[in-house]
């Protein structure tokens, strides 16, 4: 729009002489030249303005005691950054800067999480807007502490980790509430799921697990924004927060671990979003002769939450005797993640199977070593592919 009323001033201020042979419209606009300018003028510069000033604005903010939160829309292409301050009457209490990068037509949330404890009751939250120097924006959030801000219920549990997050809230009155669960990576939310309408009648547990993979190490900061519906009110809002650091994790079945005098399988599944990529050590440590046999073996599927695989081994050179059997999950870092421990006899050879008889079957003295051997490689076989097709 800015362009057309420019191009009708630009047309006005055409010599005569380049106008010739033009219409009745150019004689009308000739004429009254001095009277239209000056309006096109005017409504050029205020629509400079108001373009100017609407290309970055704050559309929600939001703050207690423990976070702040600012939604931005762009109009324009903006790099720019986000103050917010904590403010006790006009005295600054705490202040931080959050850099932000909003294409037009876009919104753009940022968070940040408060480090000083709160000392009174009542303070205000203030965020301003800049691109570079120029402050675009600004908007304040009063902020209660205490029994001001009491909800309605209290917070049992919440415990984020490698495979979720799990929140458990006992009310103190019947209330309903919407619950948002928010994945930090920085000032940014990078994952969010919002339950609606929760009847707080009783104790009322939250579980949901995370739906992609996370990066082994990784610090993690998970918030829980809680809104309290009000008949009269605007909605009372309540955020907490935690961190987890995630970290690859397996958990060995009990119900599934099979070990005999042939050999052990063992049966993994995967309890983080780290991807589990490792083995199985076990190792057999003769109670006679205090002598330690290892074995390892690596798991074949790569394990994440919920996923089995079983892994098994044969023993090899381990004789008759008790033995004291252990069982590691291990990932690449040598890192034990699980331990099973469990008691192996493996009876004497019979004299009667050592010593050939002089029969027409010669050949059944190794028969039966070779058909157990057989038996557990099948049985190994068998429960690996029905582990896979219970883990997915």
């Amino acid at each position: 729009m800015n362009k057309r009323i420019a191009n009708a001033i630009d047309f006005m201020s055409y010599p005569a002489n380049s106008m010739e042979g033009t219409s009745v419209a150019y004689k009308f606009l000739k004429k009254y030249q001095s009277f239209i300018r000056f309006p096109l003028l005017l409504l050029l510069l205020l629509t400079s303005a108001n373009s100017a000033s609407a290309s970055l604005e704050i559309v929600d903010f939001f703050s207690d005691y423990t976070s702040s939160e600012v939604t931005i829309r762009s109009s324009q292409d903006h790099h720019g950054k986000a103050v917010f301050q904590l403010l006790d009457g006009t005295n600054v209490v705490e202040s931080q800067e959050v850099p932000f990068k909003a294409s037009a037509g876009e919104e753009v949330s940022k968070i940040i999480l408060w480090q000083n404890k709160p000392q009174h009751d009542y303070y205000t939250a203030k965020v301003s807007i800049f691109n570079d120097t120029k402050l675009h924006d600004n908007k304040t959030y009063p902020v209660s502490y205490g029994t001001v801000a009491m909800p309605s219920f209290h917070v049992v549990d919440f415990s984020p980790s490698n495979k979720g997050v799990q929140l458990l809230l006992r009310p103190f009155n019947p209330s309903v509430v919407d619950i948002k669960i928010e994945l930090l990576d920085s000032n940014d939310i990078v994952y969010a799921k919002t339950q609606e309408d929760v009847s707080l009648t009783s104790n009322t547990e939250l579980k949901i697990d995370w739906p992609f993979l996370l990066n082994n190490k990784e610090k993690y900061t998970v918030r829980t924004k809680i809104l309290t519906h009000r008949l009269y009110a605007e909605p009372l809002i309540n955020t907490y927060v935690s961190s987890f650091t995630a970290g690859d994790d397996v958990e060995i079945l009990p119900d599934d671990v099979e070990v005999d005098e042939y050999g052990a399988s063992v049966t993994l599944r995967g309890e983080s979003q780290v991807p589990f990529d490792g083995f199985v050590d076990i190792s057999a440590i003769n109670r006679a002769t205090n002598k330690t046999k290892t074995y390892r073996q690596q798991v074949e599927e790569i394990l994440v939450t919920g996923k089995e695989d079983t892994a098994g081994v044969v023993w090899k050179e381990l004789g008759s005797g008790t033995y004291d059997v252990s069982i590691l999950a291990v990932n690449k870092e040598n890192k034990a993640l699980d331990k099973y421990e469990t008691v192996l006899r493996i009876p004497e050879v019979d004299a009667v199977s050592e010593t050939p008889a002089t029969s027409s079957t010669p050949s059944l003295t190794g028969l039966t070593g070779l058909t157990g051997f057989v038996a557990i490689i099948i049985v190994i076989a068998i429960l690996a592919v029905l582990r896979r097709k219970r883990g997915g």
